[in-house]
């Protein structure tokens, strides 16, 4: 379990998505001088980079230079890919330091990607980033974040099967709509996981409390975090999570989700085979 010091470099992005979590406040550019002062003093050798799009920024690749000559032994970009449907920003990329990357896509094909960017084309230069990442024959860590709506939570499967081909190695499936009842996603949930499984690709949810992943637990991201710092959430226990054996190490329920649907469907876990195993990870 790796822990990542964050870099925000600003909230500007080639893509307007539906469900961006900063796209109505103020944007933010912090210039070059004060992200290599947020850099230093730091407790940990990795880093991490978001936004916004931290790869529109002019002085991205210089970004990168700094925090290797910095001696940050990991340096991990968030990023939506479509840069690096330019092969030659793949290579300058790497070149400076950077081999882990973790790529959000919305869906299996334009009509749903490029909806929910509001972006057109944004879906084939974010495959093809993909496909420069992986023609590229150096060491490098690829995963991707498949944030769950309304609009693509029956394309998960879908998703799974266009982006496996890329040698993927982490896949995250983060639940960002608190208008879509739990319920409904689960079952695709379930299967994408398994065609995870079946194709070796590691893969792990993110904002989906431990009681509704029964028989699931150890694909549960919060496992770890080892920052516990949530995307953007506001989460919240409910009065039964008291007893529940998972409380350690779940963060709750986000709590817009619980204003809209309530708590009806989290029920605490009394007995499981599994909080032994768990328990192990922090020892």
């Amino acid at each position: 379990m790796v822990k990542y010091k964050k870099i925000f470099v600003g909230s500007r992005c080639n893509n307007n998505c539906l469900y961006c979590s900063s796209k109505d406040k103020e944007q933010t550019i912090p210039d070059f001088n004060d992200i290599v002062h947020e850099m230093t003093n730091s407790e940990v050798d990795s880093i991490e980079f978001c936004g916004g799009e931290p790869t529109i920024r002019s002085d991205f690749i210089q970004i990168i230079d700094r925090a290797r000559h910095m001696g940050f032994r990991r340096i991990k970009v968030l990023t939506n890919g479509r840069i690096f449907s330019d092969m030659q920003m793949v290579i300058k990329s790497i070149e400076a330091g950077c081999y882990l990357f973790e790529i959000k896509i919305w869906g299996s094909n334009p009509d749903i990607h490029d909806y929910i960017t509001q972006t057109k084309g944004s879906f084939w230069q974010t495959i093809q980033g993909l496909k420069n990442l992986q023609r590229l024959p150096i060491d490098k860590f690829i995963c991707i974040r498949i944030p769950i709506c309304r609009q693509n939570y029956m394309d998960l499967q879908n998703i799974i099967a266009t982006i496996i081909p890329y040698k993927i190695n982490r896949l995250i499936l983060s639940f960002k709509d608190s208008s879509l009842p739990m319920r409904h996603a689960l079952p695709y949930i379930e299967k994408s996981i398994n065609i995870s499984i079946l194709n070796r690709v590691w893969i792990l949810t993110e904002n989906i409390p431990f009681c509704v992943m029964q028989g699931l637990e150890h694909h549960i991201h919060a496992l770890y975090n080892v920052d516990k710092t949530p995307y953007e959430i506001s989460y919240e226990y409910h009065e039964n999570c008291k007893v529940c054996i998972y409380k350690s190490v779940c963060p709750g329920v986000d709590s817009q989700y619980l204003k809209n649907f309530g708590y009806q469907e989290f029920s605490p876990v009394i007995e499981s085979k599994h909080p032994q195993d768990i328990k192990k990870l922090y020892e």
